[in-house]
């Protein structure tokens, strides 16, 4: 509602106003890897990471915000939401 809110009012200067959903582990050894602990989340790379691309990589992550800062406004996004392609919908589990 806020980001709503804020693109209401600040769209007209000029101003690109997105909201966006990180939904999905990111493959970071300093967040995720200090919540799980280094065999865990070696595990988990393992599995998810790397070739699998369960994981998001910080690194695709910036490009889509680069993506975003960089729009033509004739074509603002306003709400993205980002995951692995191989994760499941919550609904669907």
């Amino acid at each position: 509602m806020l980001c709503q809110t804020l693109n209401a009012e600040f769209a007209s200067k000029g101003i690109h106003v997105v909201h966006i959903v990180i939904d999905g582990a990111v493959d970071a050894p300093d967040t995720l890897g200090k919540m799980l602990g280094p065999e865990r989340f070696q595990q988990l790379r393992e599995t998810r990471g790397n070739e699998h691309d369960g994981l998001m990589l910080p690194a695709q992550i910036a490009q889509t915000y680069v993506h975003l800062a960089q729009q033509h406004r004739s074509t603002w996004t306003h709400e993205i939401d980002l995951r692995a392609f191989s994760d499941r919908a919550w609904w669907n589990h």
